[in-house]
């Protein structure tokens, strides 16, 4: 994601808080912790004031409305979320044992307390599609960035013979993507590591 430049947020001068100057990143990555802790719906004007210390008129000034604000949070989770898979399946290991591990990587966010929260795309899928047409592209435009990663880790794994060549790239990367949120569904209850690392080893024996 681009990074968007300083923004001046304009506010009486009987206020007091932040100064004029917030950086946007800052205030996208707080109020992205808070819709991921407490959904779209349940997140109050006042409670992404109080975590992103920034007043409404500040918020709305730079941002629109509260929906506004979840996009670029939103966008600025997805840019991180997909640079890190990129990372992790691109690492200086045979395709194989970076898929593998870019896979667990899942398994152990979701075992986590934190993950009983899921992911933020996710969650943003799960409550507020169909309807929302706003947020709609910035999902799916996220859910293709995840599944191009993953259709360039199967094919590496393939080019190095480790993994079935009649398989088609694509369809895999779909079947791990359908996969890797499934878990992160599954973190949100009381489901073990070792039983979500179980289905990342069946899926690896699926593409011998």
């Amino acid at each position: 994601m681009k990074r968007s430049p300083t923004a001046r947020a304009s506010k009486p001068p009987s206020e007091r808080g932040r100064p004029r100057e917030f950086d946007i990143d800052e205030v996208t990555e707080a109020a992205g912790r808070v819709f991921w802790e407490q959904g779209y719906h349940a997140t109050s004007i006042e409670s992404l004031c109080a975590s992103t210390g920034l007043f409404r008129a500040s918020l709305y000034g730079a941002f629109g409305d509260k929906h506004g604000l979840l996009v670029a949070a939103f966008d600025r989770y997805a840019e991180g979320a997909v640079a890190r898979l990129r990372e992790r399946l691109e690492a200086d290991l045979p395709p194989r044992e970076a898929l593998r591990g870019a896979l667990l990587h899942y398994t152990q966010v979701a075992a986590r307390l934190s993950g009983r929260h899921g992911c933020l795309i996710t969650n943003a899928a799960i409550e507020l599609l169909p309807a929302d047409d706003v947020l709609r592209p910035h999902i799916e435009t996220t859910l293709r960035r995840i599944s191009s990663q993953l259709a360039a880790a199967v094919a590496r794994g393939q080019q190095a013979g480790e993994f079935d060549p009649t398989l088609d790239e694509q369809e895999i990367a779909n079947y791990l993507l359908c996969m890797i949120q499934g878990m992160r569904v599954l973190g949100k209850v009381n489901v073990s590591e070792k039983e979500l690392v179980s289905i990342v080893d069946m899926t690896m024996r699926a593409l011998l």
